[in-house]
């Protein structure tokens, strides 16, 4: 089975996106917009080659139908996203996407009477304690977690990325994996890049480094950025052709305890002693309800 290993892999790279993201938005002067536009411009420029393999014919009613549902969710998604890492810290607001399935949960158990089972009761409190200590690493314990900097703009991330990983399904079954991440970036790089440069918010982006090398400069951290984000969007979407979404949505949320450890080793971040604990915890409840039959 080759679904794991490339599961685990979008896992890595999405945390190393989320350092990325979290140092270009503290250090370029860009915005949030411009940042996730102009990097999902350019996950679609480094995956445009992998079109060139051979795959099966798009089924176009499908596919253009999947196009106009991800713009509108992963468009949003990918702006809050960009303020949140922008507004907190990394190992705070990044393991807030473990909620994501808790709330899908509660969700279906008031709106459509799904009881969940004992896995998902397990998991449920795990998240909440995990969700209760990592608030209380927090400068003001009493605020509470949700009260802290970005940390409700991730919540609303892990809302509808929870909606977006079905809609990526779709899309993917309707084209190919490949196609998809074009099309994906594509949609929802223009969007808020367009908005953004409307906005004149892209002053900041021919701004050269402090020693004039390339590598050192905004365009750079851009281009890795996005190729980092095509790299972990192709392995996932051929992770979805062959097992079913919450497989790979339980292996990839592994990030956020890679990203929370990121932000301690790399950004200097306070306590990874406490927060590290905390994510693992939130973590292991979202797995729970994923794998759980009523997940």
């Amino acid at each position: 089975m080759i679904w794991p290993v490339l599961a685990l892999l979008t896992a890595c790279c999405q945390s190393g996106q989320d350092l990325l993201a979290r140092r270009l938005l503290k250090r370029s002067g860009l915005t949030s917009r411009l940042v996730m536009g102009v990097g999902c411009l350019m996950a679609a420029l480094v995956a445009l080659p992998l079109t060139w393999i051979p795959g099966p014919t798009p089924q176009w009613p499908g596919l253009l139908h999947a196009l106009v549902a991800t713009a509108l969710v992963n468009g949003l998604a990918f702006w809050a996203y960009g303020r949140a890492l922008r507004r907190g810290e990394l190992s705070l607001v990044v393991p807030l996407l473990n909620l994501s399935p808790l709330v899908l949960l509660i969700s279906a158990w008031l709106l459509l009477g799904e009881t969940p089972g004992p896995g998902s009761l397990a998991g449920m409190v795990l998240i909440v304690l995990g969700a209760l200590r990592l608030g209380g690493t927090d400068a003001d314990p009493s605020r509470g977690i949700l009260a802290a900097p970005g940390a409700r703009w991730m919540l609303l991330v892990a809302l509808l990325w929870g909606i977006g990983a079905g809609i990526d399904k779709v899309g993917v079954l309707a084209s190919s994996s490949q196609a998809w991440v074009v099309g994906l970036n594509l949609v929802v790089g223009l969007p808020l890049t367009l908005s953004a440069l409307a906005a004149g918010e892209g002053r900041s982006l021919g701004v050269p480094s402090q020693d004039g090398e390339f590598w050192q400069s905004n365009w750079a951290s851009l281009l890795l950025f996005g190729g980092i984000g095509a790299l972990g969007m192709a392995m996932q979407m051929e992770a979805l052709q062959r097992t079913a979404v919450v497989n790979v949505i339980a292996i990839k949320r592994l990030s956020t305890l890679f990203s929370a450890a990121a932000g301690g080793m790399w950004l200097g971040e306070p306590r990874p002693d406490l927060r590290l604990p905390a994510v693992a915890l939130m973590l292991a409840g979202a797995v729970l309800i994923l794998m759980s039959p009523n997940g």
